[in-house]
């Protein structure tokens, strides 16, 4: 027969024991797949021009790379090669996204220009987060003769405003509430005089997941309150074996 002593050291060890495995448990993140989007340019329409869906786009599952060799629409025109790849692997849990252009040149409208060279924006996502990178090597916004230079290798959401044109962000890095880094080399805004439209250069997402060999468990905060209330209910359990 099992004494009273012996049933408490069991109900304590295996207290112990539920606590320890939930405050291991690593905080996953809220995806069940690693995903990845990148593309070089997209734009909203604007004055004469057409709206531009995201061109060449690339997404992970199935991952890849997707090139343009030149281009001109919208409000763009190069002659470079525009490159976006994307890549995943679910058994790690991890994705990663570019998307390259060596130059490219914009007409916003009459007395609207802008050209950029060394656009690069990528990220790479792991279970437990994502980080990622949007730059340009160089760049010049000009407003009825008037340029404005834009930073290089800019800080991330570095704002900048060109008078007579709209708001403009560099290096715009943003997380939803998935754990999806999306990235912007460049991001303009324009007025609402000129129409309010968006004009995006060099853009990727990422996102981790957990690794498919891996089971999903509950935070380690979570981990930690379970462990807690499994202790509390065992020690009462002793105290009122112990009164009786």
């Amino acid at each position: 027969m099992t004494t009273v002593p012996t049933r408490t050291r069991v109900l304590a060890g295996a207290a112990l024991a539920a606590g320890l495995f939930c405050s291991a448990a690593p905080a996953f993140a809220a995806l069940t797949s690693p995903e990845a989007t990148a593309y070089v340019v997209s734009a909203d329409a604007l004055n004469n021009n057409v709206a531009v869906p995201p061109q060449p786009l690339s997404t992970y599952p199935p991952g890849g790379t997707q090139t343009e060799i030149g281009l001109t629409v919208g409000p763009f025109a190069t002659n470079s090669t525009l490159t976006s790849t994307t890549a995943g692997d679910p058994t790690l849990g991890t994705s990663s996204a570019s998307a390259t252009v060596d130059q490219l040149g914009l007409t916003l409208g009459p007395g609207l220009t802008g050209d950029v060279s060394g656009v690069q924006a990528t990220c790479n996502a792991t279970p437990n987060g994502a980080t990622g990178n949007g730059i340009i090597a160089s760049g010049t916004l000009t407003v009825l003769g008037i340029p404005t230079t834009l930073e290089a290798n800019a800080p991330k959401n570095t704002s900048v405003t060109v008078p007579g044109l709209g708001d403009l962000i560099l290096n715009e890095q943003s997380t939803d509430a998935n754990g999806v880094l999306t990235v912007n080399a460049l991001h303009l805004t324009l007025l609402p005089t000129l129409g309010g439209a968006n004009v995006i250069i060099g853009h990727v997402e990422c996102g981790g997941a957990p690794a498919a060999t891996a089971v999903p468990m509950v935070n380690t905060q979570v981990g930690l309150i379970g462990g807690s209330l499994a202790a509390a209910t065992v020690l009462g359990s002793v105290y009122l074996r112990r009164r009786a």
